[in-house]
């Protein structure tokens, strides 16, 4: 495969460990804009250097949204999904289809909609 190739790029970028779930996290609760300390503490074994690089990846793959009100001491900073963002949550809601069909080894999830799983 080509690493021009659109499924090479695609997978290359959603791949990445803790991605998807970054983006679940955003989305968890319903959507809406999640601060920094949020996202992390909704992802237990993630350091801060790999959030923020990640966060930084997906910004800059136009999945998510960073808006920062420097107006406010201490600064404010908030993500949110895009359209191709929430998009791609539905994408990752086949993910989970599938593994429940399947049978993937997991633990058996609830909620059929992710934005409202509080599994800890």
């Amino acid at each position: 495969m080509h690493s021009d190739c659109t499924v090479y790029k695609t997978i290359d970028l959603i791949a990445k460990r803790w991605s998807m779930v970054i983006l679940l996290e955003i989305y968890r609760g319903g959507g809406g804009p999640k601060r920094y300390t949020d996202i992390k503490n909704g992802l237990c074994d993630i350091t801060p250097k790999v959030l923020s690089q990640r966060l930084k990846e997906l910004v800059g793959s136009g999945l998510i949204t960073k808006s920062v009100y420097a107006t406010q001491v201490p600064i404010k900073v908030e993500y949110d999904l895009t359209e191709s963002g929430s998009d791609l949550i539905d994408v990752i809601k086949q993910f989970k289809c599938w593994a429940l069909k399947w049978k993937v080894d997991n633990k058996v999830c609830e909620h059929l909609d992710c934005s409202d799983c509080r599994i800890e």
